[in-house]
């Protein structure tokens, strides 16, 4: 198995989209109603957002391969492109979104260690994440990976107000 991991860009717009309605829908569409995942998958995935966020300069999409098949991405967001601002010695992880396929084979750990090296590179001191409160294979994970909860945000799913933790981790 060869994994690599590279920068995306604009002209990705459409696999970006693709991945995250896929991992987003197999995640979490038997926990929600039809309705609400369809309504959140049309904004949060419109053609023109994704191609925005991809063309935004301070977030970067990492797409990992696994044997040249696109497998998983992560959305880093730092600066003003946080989607809650912890100011500009934090990074956010704004996605990181693994095909069903892909799971338990270590790509979740790479792109975080690759996020914690570009956090080293940029001198910041802090990532940080939501995860749906509701998802505790997630949260375990990132526990692993040194993440500890700060705090909560509300997350809009269509008509629905659900609740992320906001996880934490010192970069060193």
């Amino acid at each position: 198995m060869t994994t690599t991991i590279r920068q995306c860009t604009s002209d990705e717009a459409g696999l970006i989209r693709s991945l995250g309605i896929t991992t987003f829908r197999d995640t979490f569409a038997a926990d929600n109603s039809q309705e609400n995942m369809e309504d959140y998958l049309r904004h949060s995935f419109s053609p023109e957002l994704v191609k925005s966020q991809l063309s935004e300069p301070e977030s970067v999409f990492l797409l990992a391969s696994v044997d040249g098949t696109p497998a998983a991405y992560m959305q880093l967001n730092t600066g003003k492109a946080q989607t809650e601002q912890f100011g500009d010695t934090s990074m956010e992880i704004e996605r990181l979104y693994v095909l069903s396929d892909f799971k338990h084979r270590g790509l979740g750990t790479l792109l975080i260690n690759r996020a914690f090296k570009r956090a080293r590179t940029q001198n910041l001191n802090k990532i940080w994440l939501g995860v749906w409160e509701h998802n505790e294979p997630a949260q375990r994970f990132y526990q692993a990976m040194g993440f500890k909860r700060t705090g909560e945000h509300t997350f809009t799913l269509g008509e629905d107000l659900q609740t992320d933790w906001i996880m934490t981790a010192a970069v060193s």
